[in-house]
């Protein structure tokens, strides 16, 4: 009986020295309530396009709390395609869309017009054909995502 006793204060040893400690639970990241969305071609944020623009959109939420969040133009790589995924992004209230150079540029100046109280950014290309469409190099994205993002709007 003393034997049992001693080996299972031994386990309970070994079991109180493995188990952790009082860790502290990590807290999840808090987000105010914004989105910039990025529209991306079929490479997704992995593009050579979208790739400096997604980095620069994490920058400025990593620096605001607001949330990113990207979706890629699945099946057909058209214009008329992308427009859908456009739309779908308008109807989950973002606050900014974001279009990368090719299909999903030309798709945001296509939808744009018919979208009035919808915000676009567009990454270089042509002139933007629409009040709530602004073009922007690549350089001026961050700050411009940072602001959007910081402002609530």
């Amino acid at each position: 009986m003393a034997a049992a006793v001693a080996g299972l204060l031994v386990l309970a040893g070994v079991v109180w020295l493995v188990l952790p400690g009082d860790e502290v639970e990590p807290r999840p990241r808090e987000y105010a309530d914004v989105t910039a969305c990025l529209l991306t071609d079929q490479q997704g944020v992995a593009g050579s396009a979208a790739a400096p623009v997604w980095a620069a959109m994490q920058g400025a939420s990593d620096r605001t709390h607001g949330q990113v969040r990207y979706l890629a133009v699945t099946g057909d790589q058209s214009v008329v395609n992308a427009q859908s995924f456009v739309g779908s992004l308008v109807l989950s209230r973002c606050s900014v869309i974001v279009a990368v150079p090719g299909i999903a540029a030309d798709a945001v100046r296509a939808v744009a017009p018919q979208q009035p109280q919808q915000r676009f950014l567009v990454i270089g290309g042509a002139e933007p054909g629409s009040a709530n469409v602004s073009r922007l190099d690549a350089g001026e994205i961050s700050p411009a995502i940072e602001k959007v993002l910081a402002s609530g709007q």
